[in-house]
């Protein structure tokens, strides 16, 4: 059976059952220009972790 996340982990409040070194969210959404991709990465440490956040745009050809 597989395991699904409904949020990210955290060293505080919702640790991991097992060792987890990365956890990705990918979100991939629509607007009037194209596509927007943003990364929420969390990376796990000895007793910590740290977050990146990137968001880019994927500009599309318009229909005219």
């Amino acid at each position: 059976m597989t395991n699904r996340h409904a949020s990210l982990y955290h060293t505080e409040t919702n640790q991991p059952a097992g060792k987890v070194l990365k956890q990705e969210l990918i979100t991939y959404e629509q607007t009037d220009y194209g596509i927007k991709i943003s990364r929420l990465e969390r990376s796990f440490g000895a007793d910590s972790h740290s977050d990146s956040y990137e968001s880019k745009p994927l500009p599309l050809a318009r229909k005219r």
